[in-house]
């Protein structure tokens, strides 16, 4: 049920709005992402700075080249999952009000998102950018949620081992972000797609869902 109950001054009860509803499960979400990458952050440094002195000392042992091979493999995990631990991080930190960006940026911070959710699903991601994107005014996380919330929708709609197609445009003072899939059937108004919308109106923005094809449009300089 996406919607909760609440008690007026009066002691009425009333149903709640479900975008503030969805805003704070995310807020919430978002305190134990933050929370909890951080948990894990301080034993991979450990880790990382232990197998570094481990590397350095069988380089001087005979015969430890072969184990270094093994740590070289250890690396580069570790290394991957710094990454995802540092992604996490960046999604989940507060919200700054609007500050000037790209929408191509906005995108490119959830990329590996993105990617990482389409393998999970055998699926593939092609992403491209067009034409010169204007600067605009917006709050990073209610545009990266409605980033998400789209290509989420749209990877749901995707049959394995097909591609989603990605593009952000820049044309006449606005940037236009297009989600489509070539064998898909019509985007359907998914909740999320909703939700999407609705945080898109409180951006400046627009969402819409046609023939295949998510898209979402930001002018420039909106607050």
């Amino acid at each position: 049920m996406s919607e909760t109950i609440r008690t007026d001054t009066s002691g009425a009860i009333a149903v709640g709005d479900p975008l503030a509803v969805r805003a704070n499960k995310l807020e919430l979400l978002e305190r134990l992402a933050d929370a909890l990458a951080h948990e894990i952050k301080n034993p991979l440094h450990s880790m990382v700075i232990n197998l570094e002195v481990l590397k350095r000392k069988l380089g001087r042992i005979s015969g430890g080249d072969e184990v270094l091979r093994y740590t070289n493999v250890l690396g580069e995990e570790l290394d991957r999952v710094s990454r995802r631990v540092e992604l996490l991080l960046r999604l989940s930190r507060p919200d700054r009000g609007s500050e000037e960006t790209t929408l191509t940026e906005l995108v490119e911070e959830v990329m590996e998102l993105v990617q990482l959710e389409a393998r999970h699903r055998e699926a593939r991601v092609e992403y491209n950018t067009e034409g010169a994107m204007a600067r605009v005014r917006v709050g990073r996380q209610p545009a990266r949620q409605i980033i998400l919330n789209l290509v989420l929708d749209a990877l749901e709609a995707l049959p394995s081992g097909e591609t989603l197609h990605v593009t952000v445009r820049g044309e006449d003072g606005r940037s236009t972000l297009t989600i489509r899939s070539s064998t898909a059937p019509g985007a359907t108004q998914g909740e999320r797609t909703g939700v999407a919308s609705l945080l898109a109106e409180s951006v400046g923005g627009q969402v819409w869902a046609q023939d295949g094809t998510r898209t979402f449009v930001l002018p420039s300089g909106r607050a």
